[in-house]
């Protein structure tokens, strides 16, 4: 249905092009004449040498290599230095459905340690973003974001991307600089919408051979969706001093999951839907002075359940609001500009508030055949991140150069709380001759009660931390010779530390139109609020009941306190605050009609957060009264990463033709991880722990310290790009090419090797292997009148329908991987 609906959209409003009725002569003519056109853009601009880090994706481009879910994220795949998951190829049903932007690490970092930004409005979050194992987790919630407020790709005016030999305007990472602009209203009034869809019936699914192997013939049903996006915009000039840009959309994704064969085999269906809201008005107060305003609203709800239960729908949250009011000016020569910003991420979940546990012993338990049969879950969870700032900026010329100031102050409250008392109740008696007090939720009369619950305590956690940063940057040209000279100042009141990062860029214009750039700097990322709140998570409480016969009924007793914990909780002391020295150089030089850049980048990231260094607390346990144990886990700074990257890259545009080539080798290495934002370090994970290798007894530690990193660092990147107008702009097209190389990385195998009668676990060199993937976008104008033009899109991503290489393997229950897929769809614009 959501198909239909949004097809209708997209066809309704490109009706206008094609009515006719009895009064045709007063309509316009429908043709497909397409009109005089700018030529397609190349895949990025990266032509400043100061900025030989910086790579520019404007909007047309965005336009023709935005896959069909509007990601923008997913466009950076063309630069050299953007890495992703290697698991993007992987067809669980939980993948599919998940509509959060794509996850990249830039130039070595982590893939949360980028800096995002909307409209210069910062969206990172300071919390736990890594997914969870379990999104059913009784205290975690799993719809965060690094990134975490996104807008729909049609909103975007570009996407600039900074890798490396960033200036000192821009802080708060250790990866790289990620800015998304989105448009601003038009001058002349203007609408557009926008539909499409796809579906598991045009999407081709694969399994590896040795997964088809296990699975013996019986392949389980491929994944069942359905994913649609609507978008429109429309431009309101006032007058000619005041300006509107109104503009909103939905994509929503519906899956098909199953139940248990214990619970009936029976299908069921979640959804995961991302609203888009956007408000902009730009007013000339005077010629030399501008007052723009904006507000974005991004709400993101994903709905999830595990299948051996009932009632068990949580709906994650994701997303949230950013806003801005902005006072641009100039002074003589300078230019100036006032901003306050407000931006709130929401990441809780809403779950049923009660989980039972029920024996199918248990006449009640009439809808499950497994031995327990579970329904319910484990309650709300709030949680969200508010963002306060003001920003003042000043550029002046200044003895011949150019000099630029900033001062922010910024303000960061994170909160996470359980509104209510949450209860998991389980252990069955069944008995016909049970009796129920008033209100005894766990308790069915004349047939079972519970006699088992764990509490889950209300709580209300919440951490803050003041921001204040600035920096002063002056750039000279003097003959050959450009210098680019800054430094940042950064202090966090959290950490409470002062952070100095100075910032060089030189450029020298050589002999043959060869440009080379030198750059020295430092960059610091962000304190992290996750540890602050997990330290104020509640202990953990049982209580259980006895029952006794009297007068023929079983009567439940009282319940009392069986057992108390505190968890193991997590807190930061003396921190530093994790920061990336870097050394670059870049050569640039026309070359064959076009411009050719080889790049290198060489960073250590010292003092990256782990967990591992643990200590022994003392708490009085209220069963009984006593002192007991349990470990706290404090941050630490151990974390280290050492990354070299070197790079190739030639763009050229032909007529109406664009063409771009690149390539890069990099290699990561790192004592952390990907699979929690905390990891121990591998010093404190493995310690002296010994394993069987390669016929003998060694070191773990020194097994694995030549591997690099195994996601999100593929050694070997190389991407081919080329976009075209034909016949004179009716058709639109784009086609790219991803090569990722294979790579070597030593892995536990699973098995164990007895040497002198201790048994040590084999780790050997495991083999990646390399993948190429096409894609393919075409859009052609179907439509044209003096109303605006109608065009229809495809969208195809794995062109040649090649089995994705993932670094998680395959399940036999899940055992599909995303071969070739189609995006249809249709735009309409006046």
């Amino acid at each position: 249905m959501m198909t239909t609906a949004a097809m209708a959209v997209a066809l309704g409003a490109a009706g206008q092009a094609w009515s006719q009725d009895e009064k045709a002569e007063r309509l316009p003519k429908v043709s497909i004449e397409a009109t005089a056109a700018a030529p397609p853009a190349g895949a990025y601009e990266a032509n400043d040498p100061v900025d030989s880090g910086t790579s520019k994706i404007t909007r047309r481009a965005i336009e023709d290599r935005s896959p069909g879910t509007g990601d923008v994220i997913e466009t950076l795949k063309i630069l050299p230095f953007a890495n992703f998951d290697s698991d993007q190829g992987l067809a669980t049903q939980e993948s599919i459905q998940d509509m959060r932007p794509a996850k990249v690490s830039i130039s070595g970092g982590q893939f949360y340690d980028n800096y995002f930004s909307i409209d210069g409005v910062g969206v990172n979050s300071r919390l736990d973003v890594v997914d969870i194992g379990n999104p059913q987790d009784y205290n975690e919630a799993a719809g965060g974001s690094a990134q975490s407020i996104w807008l729909d790709s049609n909103l975007l005016e570009s996407v600039t991307v900074r890798d490396s030999n960033v200036s000192a305007r821009y802080g708060g990472f250790t990866g790289g600089v990620v800015q998304i602009e989105t448009r601003q209203p038009a001058r002349v009034f203007g609408a557009q919408v926008t539909a499409g869809c796809s579906n598991d019936s045009l999407t081709s699914f694969k399994i590896p051979g040795v997964v088809r192997d296990a699975l013996n013939g019986v392949e389980p049903e491929p994944p069942n969706y359905e994913k649609c996006r609507v978008s429109g915009s429309v431009d309101l000039p006032i007058n000619d001093q005041v300006r509107v840009l109104l503009a909103g959309g939905r994509q929503q994704t519906d899956m098909t999951y199953y139940r248990h064969a214990n619970y009936g085999g029976t299908p069921f269906g979640l959804k995961s839907r991302t609203d888009n809201a956007m408000a902009k008005v730009e007013v000339d107060l005077a010629p030399d002075l501008t007052l723009r305003g904006q507000v974005a609203y991004s709400p993101y709800t994903s709905e999830n359940s595990a299948n051996n239960s009932r009632n068990a729908v949580m709906t994650q949250k994701g997303g949230g609001l950013t806003s801005k009011i902005e006072l641009l000016g100039k002074r003589g020569d300078a230019d100036w500009s006032l901003t306050a910003t407000y931006a709130k991420a929401r990441s809780g979940r809403e779950a049923p508030g009660t989980l039972f546990t029920w024996s199918s012993t248990a006449a009640y338990a009439n809808w499950c055949s497994s031995t327990n049969c579970v329904e319910g879950s484990f309650g709300d969870l709030d949680q969200w991140q508010e963002d306060i700032g003001l920003q003042a900026r000043w550029n002046q010329p200044l003895l011949g150069g150019d000099v630029r100031l900033g001062l922010d102050y910024g303000h960061v409250e994170a909160r996470k709380r359980r509104p209510v008392d949450n209860y998991a109740y389980r252990t069955t008696v069944a008995d016909s001759r049970i009796v129920c007090s008033q209100g005894d939720v766990a308790c069915i009369a004349g047939d079972a009660a519970l006699t088992v619950y764990s509490l889950y305590k209300a709580y209300d956690a919440s951490a803050e931390v003041d921001t204040v940063t600035a920096f002063a940057e002056y750039e000279v040209s003097r003959g050959p010779l450009t210098v680019r000279a800054g430094v940042r100042y950064d202090h966090e009141s959290l950490i409470s530390k002062h952070n100095f990062a100075p910032r060089l860029s030189v450029v020298y214009e050589m002999p043959w139109e060869v440009t080379a750039t030198v750059g020295a700097n430092r960059y610091y990322s962000r304190d992290f609020l996750g540890y602050a709140i997990k330290s104020q998570y509640p202990g953990n409480y049982v209580y259980n009941r006895t029952s006794s016969i009297v007068n023929g009924q079983r009567v439940m007793g009282a319940w009392t306190l069986s057992s108390h914990s505190v968890s193991a909780g997590i807190a930061g002391s003396g921190l530093a605050i994790p920061y990336s020295d870097e050394l670059t150089f870049a050569l640039s030089k026309p070359l064959f009609g076009g411009v050719a850049r080889l790049k290198g980048v060489a960073r250590e990231t010292r003092d990256q957060f782990t967990a591992g260094v643990e200590e022994v607390q003392n708490y009085i346990r209220e069963t009984n009264g006593q002192t007991y144990t349990y470990r706290t886990t404090y941050l630490g700074n151990d974390g280290e990463t050492s990354y070299r990257g070197l790079s190739a890259e030639w763009t050229r545009g032909v007529g109406r033709h664009t063409f771009s080539l690149n390539g890069s080798w990099s290699k990561t290495e790192d004592n952390m991880g990907d699979n929690t934002l905390v990891v121990p370090s591998d010093e404190a994970e493995y310690g002296d722990e010994m394993v069987y290798y390669k016929g003998e007894v060694r070191s773990l530690l020194g097994v694995i310290a030549t591997n690099q990193r195994l996601n999100y660092a593929a050694p070997g990147l190389a991407n081919a790009d080329w976009s075209a107008d034909w016949w004179k702009g009716r058709i639109r097209t784009n086609l790219n090419a991803r090569w990722r190389s294979g790579y070597d990385q030593i892995e536990e195998t699973g098995a164990t090797q007895t040497v002198g009668g201790v048994r040590y676990a084999v780790w050997d060199v495991i083999r990646y292997k390399a993948q190429t993937t096409f894609n393919a976008n075409v859009s052609a104008l179907v439509a044209k009148t003096a109303y605006g033009e109608a065009r229809l899109d495809l969208r195809v991503t794995n062109l040649f329908d090649t089995l994705p290489q993932t670094v998680t393997a395959s399940s036999t229950s899940q055992p599909y991987r995303m071969g070739r897929s189609f995006w249809v769809g249709m735009s309409y614009k006046f």
